[in-house]
């Protein structure tokens, strides 16, 4: 199942600390990784989005007001798509991570979504994942699974990806 339509790639914090590296080794040895203000658009936050010197990398975070957000400035047919991310330690039930692709800005009533959510967690258990594949804004023409996370997604950085081609979305 594909996306029917363009979408946009976006990063979300809905609630605590995060953060996103772009580009792997991978992706730092054969994809080209551009600059934040030459690919993205912060969405909210204010301050709480900050670019760091070697203009590709940004650090997302939490306050008590908001979290932050960004979002690709083009539109994507297909593509291969990553972030590094650490998520935030101790309690953060409540907290939601995204990084997520989406149309809803061009289709609001009846969107395409492909997406990981990383939900809060509180100490102790164990850190889960959701996945989402929507299309025409249904999950009767995609699916929503849960995961458990056998690793800690809080001490470290991990690379999440989605490979979106014509005809598969790994």
């Amino acid at each position: 199942m594909a996306c029917s339509y363009l979408c946009t790639c976006s990063l979300l914090i809905c609630s605590l600390l995060a953060f996103l590296v772009s580009g792997s080794q991978i992706q730092k040895t054969f994809l080209p990784v551009i600059s934040f203000d030459e690919g993205y658009t912060q969405l909210f936050g204010d301050d709480n989005l900050a670019i760091h010197r070697d203009g590709k990398t940004v650090h997302l975070s939490l306050d008590e007001r908001t979290g932050s957000g960004f979002a690709s400035q083009d539109l994507y047919l297909h593509g291969y798509f990553s972030a590094s991310i650490k998520l935030p330690a101790d309690y953060t039930a409540g907290v939601v991570v995204a990084f997520y692709m989406s149309n809803g800005d061009i289709f609001e009533k009846n969107h395409d979504e492909i997406d990981f959510e990383f939900l809060g967690n509180i100490r102790g258990k164990d850190w889960r994942i959701q996945t989402n594949i929507y299309g025409n804004g249904s999950t009767s023409v995609g699916r929503e699974e849960r995961y458990s996370l056998w690793f800690d997604p809080s001490d470290d950085f991990h690379q999440y990806s989605i490979l979106w081609t014509d005809s598969q979305i790994t």
